[in-house]
């Protein structure tokens, strides 16, 4: 199975952000580092330690029958903590292979697992660390993760159409639709945090603002500095 540019793009930006976790055991160059499921179960346990418990790193992590219950055990607590905690219906969500991760450390299903977790971190109750964490990121990876949240949660909205994730060779292909975080927003996310990201991007634009008047006010004092000097030694 291909794997394409745009899930590449989409895994530079997960690597990215898992990295930003100071919970993690070791930094990850890769997706497929997480098929053994115990960095997915620490950062999982970082976003609400009361659902989700870590899972104790082992010698026998490399067999895969090791690895699939570890896979199993976190999909089924993400499933029940999108039903239980968040009341969306798992139901709707696109199957994941876990015998795929665990047997073949399967990158478009890690993928899938990856997109589940950062849907549930921004809907958490400590959602505003993570939506910082995902704002600390390249602007690259921020428009990736953005797409990746919508993704997921356009399936519990009836009246969006059906997301391109149902397909291995297109589930990431909004990615390249998405021309900033703001137009992502606009097109009315579907969970209960829209207005938290919008309160942070005005924030943002007013910084941006107030860093341009303040350059102005400066350029503008430096040319009087120059000149009042040349005056005076004149």
């Amino acid at each position: 199975m291909t794997f394409s540019r745009m899930e590449s793009t989409m895994e530079d930006a997960f690597v990215e952000w898992i990295n930003t976790f100071e919970c993690k055991s070791s930094p990850i160059d890769t997706v497929v580092e997480l098929a053994d499921g115990i960095i997915l179960s620490q950062v999982l346990t970082d976003i609400d330690p009361k659902w989700f418990k870590q899972i104790t790193p082992t010698e026998t992590a490399s067999n895969w029958v090791v690895r699939f219950n570890n896979q199993k055990k976190i999909h089924k607590l993400i499933t029940r903590y999108f039903e239980e905690i968040l009341g969306q219906d798992p139901e709707l969500l696109p199957t994941v292979n876990v015998s795929a991760i665990a047997k073949d450390a399967d990158q478009h299903e890690i993928l899938l697992v990856c997109q589940m977790i950062i849907a549930i971190a921004v809907q958490s109750d400590n959602n505003r660390i993570y939506i910082d964490m995902i704002q600390s990121l390249t602007q690259k990876s921020q428009h990736c993760l953005m797409v990746s949240i919508e993704q997921v949660m356009s399936h519990f909205n009836n009246d969006y159409e059906p997301s391109p994730m149902n397909s291995n060779n297109n589930r990431l292909s909004q990615v390249s639709s998405i021309s900033n975080t703001k137009s992502l927003i606009d097109i009315d996310m579907p969970y209960r945090y829209q207005l938290e990201f919008e309160k942070i991007l005005d924030e943002k634009k007013q910084y941006e603002t107030s860093h341009t008047q303040l350059l102005t006010e400066y350029e503008v004092l430096r040319d009087r500095l120059v000149r009042f000097c040349l005056f005076f030694w004149c």
